[in-house]
């Protein structure tokens, strides 16, 4: 149950922190780059509803947009050139199926975005018939949902089967199953997408020291999941500045949760 025990790791690595008097950036290897670039998701709709979308948070300084396909592949041609035709050349555009699409779809749709500045990512549900589309496109390529161990990565890398991966920390077991992946990734010239499966301002946190203690050129990018929120849960967190964050120099995470708001605790132990 690896999504059961980021909280406690992630919470050894805050209290390690404040223990030694320094930022949980500085314990994953140190401050790498000052801020992270940040990406924005664009959930599924129709193809003009997302473009407007896209537009409009360029518009705040993003720079890097994930969009959420894998639903009719007809459709999902449509929103992809969309989407890209309102961007920048130098903005990226990820098209990420969450698994969504089966073998011939996700070919189908490969060939129809052949001539697109565009990433695939995580096309179909299980590694193998992900690296078949691999095989079938030139475009670059990302892992997601089944690089969920170092051992999967490991295989990964030796297979070529991606270009970037999106590391996520829950995914994995916490902070510091992510870390080990990040130094492998770096060790063998591999890109990451630094985020968790969802959160608040705590995860923001943790992503943020995550990434800042990356390089920038191995940060493909990194998310802000304060910004998808309307309700606070931490004081200090990150926040977005122009399409980017930062982590605090503050000890730990440099953030104080704000318990009233938590609510009561669903267990307890000591």
């Amino acid at each position: 149950h690896p999504e059961a025990k980021p909280p406690v790791d992630i919470a050894c690595w805050d209290l390690l922190g404040k223990a030694t008097g320094q930022p949980v950036f500085t314990r994953l290897g140190g401050a790498a780059q000052e801020d992270v670039v940040l990406c924005r998701a664009i959930s599924q709709e129709a193809p003009e509803v997302m473009a407007a979308k896209i537009e409009s948070y360029a518009a705040e300084g993003y720079t890097k947009f994930q969009l959420k396909v894998g639903g009719d592949a007809n459709d999902d041609i449509e929103r992809i050139h969309a989407t890209r035709a309102v961007l920048k050349k130098t903005d990226l555009l990820v098209a990420d199926a969450n698994t969504g699409w089966t073998r011939h779809e996700a070919a189908r749709v490969v060939s129809a975005i052949a001539g697109l500045d565009v990433y695939v990512e995580q096309p179909c549900l299980t590694y193998e018939e992900s690296v078949s589309i691999r095989r079938r496109t030139a475009l670059p390529f990302v892992m997601d949902e089944v690089i969920d161990t170092p051992n999967t990565l490991v295989r990964g890398i030796a297979e070529d089967a991606m270009d970037v991966i999106n590391l996520k920390i829950s995914k994995v077991g916490g902070l510091t199953k992510a870390r080990m992946m990040r130094d492998l990734c770096i060790a063998h010239g591999i890109p990451m997408t630094i985020e968790d499966t969802w959160g608040g301002d705590i995860t923001t946190a943790t992503v943020a020291h995550r990434a800042r203690s990356t390089p920038a050129e191995f940060t493909f990018s990194a998310t802000d999941f304060s910004s998808y929120g309307t309700v606070s849960i931490a004081k200090g967190a990150p926040t977005r500045v122009n399409g980017r964050m930062t982590a605090a120099d503050r000890p730990g995470l440099g953030i104080t949760p704000i318990f009233d708001t938590l609510g009561a605790p669903v267990a307890s132990y000591s």
